[in-house]
């Protein structure tokens, strides 16, 4: 799983009569994915979370999706 992915479509945050929400992405990640994201560590979650906005689905988790590893 990845987490806080930036979203072109999503706010970061919003106002409620409580305060501010802070909107946090969670990206599930096929097993290839997985597998690549161990295998590289941290840039591999930079290079993975980087793919996913390329390809507009930055935040969005679909088992039939294109892989972008």
């Amino acid at each position: 799983m990845l987490l806080g992915v930036e979203s072109r479509t999503l706010p970061s945050h919003f106002s409620t009569p409580y305060g501010e929400v802070k909107l946090v992405t969670v990206k599930a990640l096929l097993p290839s994915k997985l597998v690549y994201l161990l295998e590289h560590g941290a840039e591999g979650q930079v290079e993975l979370a980087r793919r996913f906005v390329e390809s507009g689905e930055e935040h969005l988790s679909r088992l039939r999706r294109k892989p972008v590893a």
